[in-house]
């Protein structure tokens, strides 16, 4: 039997405009994934931790465990079973990648546990049936960051093409976490919310704010990054209507001097991108305008991290 114990990160999904396109990894919080390759016709999980009541142990059905057997399927092993236990850090259906941080994790140790047999991209792969798996889309924005740290740009899903980019540097990230109630298949909503169809005018403006935020990153400009995340204008305004209060929060967090803020992932945690050492004041007044909408919220404090998945 072998052993490898994993972490993942969280990430923040779509940053504004890049819809399943863009998502970055973050300094904190973590899953924790002990995986064991061992002679068995079957595959075990346990999950404990943040939420973990809430997440399957069936092993079809949990992302981990998804992901990890794809790997296993792709190297060809068989007569192999695995044994996990998932420790989340990563509180889930918050819009922090919970369900991407344990794909990543899962995929990631199945290949470590292989002697790494699958290429970087061969693994993302594995790692998005997790994602399908968790919520009914193989989208690589929350996994692809939280399996190769950094931000990444999804330039092509068939086949799957990414490209890492350096994090910002002089920012901090604020992720607000509003205490609102959720459905049980939060991510699904979240999709089917969106327009089926929208006016050419809007796409054209969407694209200029991709444009804002993809050159601001690669060329290290928080304020142009900024304007580029607060210029969504196809996702945001339809998933906006599902968090009480956003559209003020996001404003105050403006007026507070952050360089830009949309809603986190599918939500309904809110995010913002701020100067560094301004992070606790943009944060208490997103805190305070929630309060002011009937929302009771807690906030955070990130960096962006380099690091994805790895052995613990």
């Amino acid at each position: 039997m072998r052993t490898v114990e994993v972490s993942a990160p969280a990430t923040i999904a779509n940053l504004g405009p890049g819809y399943d396109l863009m998502g970055m990894a973050l300094d904190s919080p973590r899953d924790f994934l002990r995986a064991s390759l061992i002679k068995s016709a079957s595959d075990e999980i346990e999950v404990e931790g943040i939420g973990g009541d809430t997440i399957s142990a069936e092993p079809d059905q949990n992302s981990s465990m998804v992901a990890a057997r794809a790997v296993l399927r792709r190297a060809g092993v068989t007569g192999y079973g695995l044994k996990m236990l998932l420790k989340k850090g990563v509180p889930p259906r918050m819009g922090m990648g919970s369900s991407g941080a344990s794909s990543a994790a899962g995929a990631f140790a199945a290949n470590f546990l292989l002697g790494g047999t699958l290429s970087e991209i061969e693994v993302l792969e594995c790692a998005m049936e997790g994602e399908r798996a968790a919520c009914g889309s193989a989208h690589a924005d929350n996994v692809a960051p939280s399996l190769l740290g950094g931000i990444i740009a999804i330039l092509r899903y068939d086949p799957i093409k990414v490209m890492k980019l350096r994090p910002l540097v002089g920012v901090e990230v604020v992720e607000v976490a509003p205490e609102v109630e959720l459905a049980q298949d939060k991510t699904r909503l979240a999709r089917e919310v969106l327009p089926a169809s929208v006016m050419l005018r809007t796409v054209v403006s969407q694209m200029g704010s991709f444009a804002l935020l993809l050159m601001g990153i690669m060329r290290n400009d928080p304020k142009m990054a900024g304007e580029g995340i607060s210029g969504d204008r196809i996702v945001e305004p339809a998933r906006a209507k599902l968090i009480p209060g956003f559209l003020e929060v996001k404003k105050a967090a403006l007026e507070a001097g952050a360089h830009g803020c949309s809603i986190s992932g599918a939500g309904p945690s809110v995010f913002a991108l701020v100067p560094q050492g301004m992070g606790t004041q943009v944060g208490e007044r997103m805190v305070d305008q929630f309060s002011a909408a009937g929302v009771r919220s807690k906030f955070s404090l990130h960096k962006i991290s380099e690091e994805g998945a790895k052995v613990v």
